[in-house]
């Protein structure tokens, strides 16, 4: 079939026998969704990857009838059919109508979008309960009715593995863009450097039977609570036993992972409580290493959506969420040592964005000057930031470093690596940093962001005109620091670890001289916490 004459003939209300009042299309890189009324009809698109070949029609119809039965386990009343789409010369394209199927397609109730799980997360509105509710409705699934991987010890761990190690040969194709090099590097030597260090425990788990078919795409986008308070978990990967039967923890992991990075880690953390008290031993090593691959499936997803979607716009959101999955895997798959990092460089360089990433991928605390300059006065919103003059007079920004100094130490010293997101274009300031960094017997690593006038000039006019910056620099204070460094260069401390950030080039590749520099210094290392 034509695909655009499929597309365009199953948004037309007629071609439903339930006569929806309007159609929307929702597009993945795997399916073509319509919400049509109150329910879903979800067709495969005939793509190959190497994950899924959905080719043939047969493949298609296969698919759609594993959907329905497997998709039943964690849902109630949700899966309805799986169902032909047909052609009549007076009526055209229809579906569940007689005739020859040209198609096939997955019929399914629709779920309330105010009641999925990911919305819930972002509007701040999910019950304080909800990680009991999740332990409620997973724990008996995962423990009692998904069912046990056959095959030998042996085998199952070189299954379990070899998805892991190919959805990092899969990803080796996006290094530089729209991923780092060097981050996905540094990910993949410590997720393989697992497989062949802890094989002995990734044997243990299929001996005690923790390897199991189960849902496979555990993801908050697929949880919704509905109004009575029952949880559907729905879209499992119904086309490839091999990615359901997986780990206990590589399932839980994926959830796990989504809610850590959508801010609720105590929900989280609860959930692995509730499952160690019903007897389902997670190890923490385990699931870092489970959240680092879980993290990098959703990298690989967003990474193939860059070849279906035209426009810059488009181009630049997936490439952003490809990177930041790729920080998630980072936080979980290396191992960091405590440092603190300052960043330094003019105003519109990109500090904050660079720091920002850093913090996430280093799982370390963030203290920013344009923060705590206004904790301290209690002002709210933008201020005047004439050079040196109001909130920016001398005195204000000596309280301001005062106070970074006193935050940095006291991270330090409870063993965290710190970020420190402030100018540091003066020596004497400078040389403090290297006195807080001995103080706690902590490398210091000073990153300096760069960029030509004209696009420092064109951020900070942008952020201005949008109004909703934490940072008040204006074009004067970019060109008053530009001269007075100039004019007196700051040395770098003695013993510093000095990285200069290009941020003209690919945001993908922020990160990438940094964590170099940190890995030759021994401050990172390609090894899972806790292996």
């Amino acid at each position: 079939m034509n695909q655009s004459i499929l597309i365009d003939e199953l948004l037309r209300p007629e071609a439903y026998p339930w006569h929806p009042a309007a159609v929307e299309l929702i597009e993945t890189h795997v399916s073509w969704v319509f919400l049509a009324g109150d329910r879903v009809v979800k067709v495969k698109k005939p793509v190959a990857y190497g994950f899924v070949d959905h080719t043939t029609l047969t493949s298609r119809h296969r698919s759609c009838a594993d959907e329905v039965r497997l998709n039943r386990r964690l849902t109630n009343g949700v899966y309805l059919d799986v169902v032909p789409i047909v052609h009549n010369e007076h009526a055209g394209y229809h579906v569940a109508g007689e005739g020859v199927p040209l198609e096939w397609a997955t019929l399914m109730r629709r779920l309330p979008a105010e009641g999925m799980l990911d919305t819930l997360l972002a509007l701040g509105t999910v019950p304080p309960c909800l990680g009991d509710q999740l332990a409620d409705r997973l724990i008996p699934f995962h423990r009692d009715t998904a069912s046990i991987c056959g095959g030998s010890a042996t085998e199952m761990v070189a299954a379990t593995s070899a998805v892991v190690k190919d959805n990092l040969e899969e990803l080796e194709a996006f290094a530089r863009r729209p991923l780092g090099r060097v981050q996905l590097g540094l990910v993949a030597e410590a997720l393989r450097g697992f497989i062949t260090g802890r094989a002995d425990l990734l044997r243990d788990r299929v001996e005690l039977g923790w390897v199991r078919e189960g849902h496979g795409d555990l993801r908050v986008e697929h949880v919704c609570l509905e109004s009575d308070g029952e949880i559907q978990i729905f879209d499992c990967v119904e086309f490839s036993r091999t990615l359901r039967c997986a780990d206990v923890a590589s399932d839980l992991a994926f959830l796990l992972m989504d809610l850590d990075r959508l801010g609720a880690p105590g929900t989280a953390a609860a959930l692995v409580v509730r499952y160690q008290e019903a007897g389902v031993v997670l190890p923490e090593a385990l699931l870092r290493f489970y959240r680092a691959h879980r993290a990098l499936v959703r990298a690989k997803v967003a990474c193939l959506s860059l070849t279906s979607f035209a426009g810059q716009v488009a181009w630049d959101g997936l490439s952003l969420e490809a990177a930041s999955y790729l920080d998630l895997a980072t936080t979980s798959a290396v191992t960091v040592q405590p440092a603190l990092i300052a960043m330094t460089g003019l105003s519109g360089t990109g500090k904050s964005t660079v720091a920002t990433a850093l913090a996430r991928t280093l799982d370390a605390v963030i203290f920013a000057s344009d923060v705590v300059r206004k904790e301290l006065t209690g002002q709210a919103g933008p201020a005047s930031a004439a050079w040196k003059q109001g909130l920016y007079a001398p005195e204000r920004t000596e309280e301001t470093y005062e106070r970074l100094w006193e935050l940095a130490g006291q991270a330090l010293a409870a063993g965290r690596t710190t970020i420190l997101d402030a100018t540091f274009l003066d020596e004497r300031r400078r040389e403090r940093l290297a006195a807080v960094a001995r103080t706690a017997g902590v490398p210091l690593v000073l990153v300096e962001t760069v960029c030509g006038e004209e696009t420092a000039v064109g951020r900070i006019l942008t952020r201005s005109g949008r109004g909703d910056s934490r940072s008040d620099a204006t074009v004067e204070v970019y060109r008053r620091q530009r001269a007075a460094v100039q004019a007196s260069p700051p040395n770098v401390p003695r013993g510093a670890v000095h990285v200069v950030v290009d941020t003209d080039a690919d945001r993908a590749v922020f990160l990438d001289p940094v964590l170099a520099a940190l890995q030759r210094e021994h401050i990172i290392t390609a090894q899972v916490p806790g292996t």
